[in-house]
């Protein structure tokens, strides 16, 4: 009898050693990634710790992505070290989460004469806010806030391409790489940070059970830079296989920017669709899914055939990391272009979007998505850091939408 029950045992063993390296090859199949951007303060609070991003953030880590797409206005202006110490304090150590992120509009808000800018609006702030009752130099102070305003947007509008170039590459290379510990951002300088000066975009390969997919991540404040533009018509020509593309303006959009930066063709977001956004609708490229950030809300744009089934690429904005939300534009989203794409909804919220992606023969791809987010009431006003915090992260947290967008390799 001993023998015997030493003989199940083994089997016993055997057979859940088995089954144990079995599942791990099947989760080991798909690749999770996590997409989300915008975790940015304001003006007036910039100096303060991002704890609404720190929320989401710990959120994140509990899911346990292979890697995070983040796209762009980490900071306000220069305050690099409240963002870090958020990545710091979640994405790194024993398991580490990659973070990719590109550059936002925020980033680019630098130079003497837009900090003398912002240095009168926090006075002009300051005094407005110390006022308890309505005085006679109340509405003077606020017609002077508008006019500065006014000011900084000019200020910001007439920084120089190449500065603007220089700048990226910096808050990349060295606010952000040169400043994380070196063990965990390797994988960042290895596809970035080891390129040619000026450079600040780049492009990775992932895999999911043997489909390689590339992400490419690009600078959409510089739409007009040819160096950019030739390097992503290289990356297309070089990988035939599914695309991912990561930037901060959304192409498409009828959220509170879509007629402001949609709606004057001048604006780096108009002339950054105008150029990109057909190379991406051409499905040649194959192109399945352009992830943006830059409004302060999610929205899930596409085409969709006669049967209703979404046509690849799709577009997601995912702008609600821990900055002000904000909702539709006040204008006729009718009149933004929107080159026969739909906003199939848009949702105050501040959210995540969680993906898998998945292949069952190395020929077709599946991405499954799912937002994960808290819906406000912009009427009702928005949650304070501490009550944020504690609704994100433990109570009122929901699936805000889910869909699935396949891919077939091309015959």
């Amino acid at each position: 009898m001993q023998k015997q029950a030493k003989i199940f045992l083994r089997i016993t063993i055997f057979l859940f050693v088995i089954l144990f390296l079995f599942s791990q090859e099947l989760y080991a199949r798909a690749l999770h990634f996590i997409a989300y951007g915008d975790t940015r303060r304001d003006i007036k609070t910039r100096e303060k710790p991002q704890v609404k991003h720190n929320a989401i953030a710990s959120v994140i880590r509990e899911n346990n992505p292979d890697f995070i797409l983040f796209s762009g206005d980490m900071v306000y202006c220069d305050e690099f070290e409240k963002f870090l110490e958020v990545i710091t304090n979640n994405y790194t150590g024993s398991k580490m989460i990659p973070l990719y992120p590109v550059i936002g509009n925020h980033e680019l808000i630098f130079g003497e004469k837009v900090d003398a800018v912002i240095n009168d609006l926090l006075e002009k702030i300051g005094v407005v806010n110390k006022s308890k009752e309505r005085s006679s130099s109340q509405p003077e102070l606020l017609h002077d806030l508008e006019a500065l305003k006014r000011k900084l947007y000019l200020e910001i509008e007439s920084i120089p391409d190449a500065k603007l170039k220089t700048r990226s590459r910096q808050v990349l290379c060295e606010e952000i790489c040169g400043k994380l510990d070196p063990a965990y951002i390797s994988y960042l300088k290895e596809v970035l940070c080891e390129t040619k000066d000026g450079q600040s975009w780049y492009s990775f390969v992932k895999e999911a059970d043997g489909l390689k997919i590339k992400f490419i991540a690009l600078n959409s404040s510089l739409p007009d830079d040819e160096e950019q533009f030739q390097w992503f018509l290289n990356e297309l020509k070089q990988f035939s296989g599914p695309k991912i593309i990561l930037e901060h303006y959304p192409p498409y959009s009828t959220g509170f920017h879509g007629c402001l930066d949609l709606m004057n063709k001048n604006s780096k977001a108009s002339r950054f669709r105008d150029r990109y956004a057909k190379i991406f609708n051409n499905t040649a490229n194959n192109v399945v899914l352009v992830v943006s950030g830059h409004e302060h809300n999610y929205q899930r744009i596409c085409k969709t055939d006669q049967t209703g089934s979404m046509q690849l690429p799709v577009y997601v904005v995912s702008g609600g990391g821990g900055a002000e939300l904000t909702g539709q534009a006040a204008c006729d989203t009718s009149q933004i272009p929107m080159d026969g794409f739909r906003c199939l909804g848009l949702i105050t919220a501040y959210q995540f979007i969680d993906i898998v992606a998945d292949t069952d023969d190395k020929d077709n791809l599946t991405l499954t998505c799912k937002t994960l987010g808290l819906q406000c009431d912009l009427t009702e006003g928005l949650p304070d850091d501490d009550t944020f915090e504690r609704q994100f992260v433990n109570d009122r947290l929901e699936v805000i939408d889910d869909f699935t967008l396949s891919w077939e390799k091309q015959r």
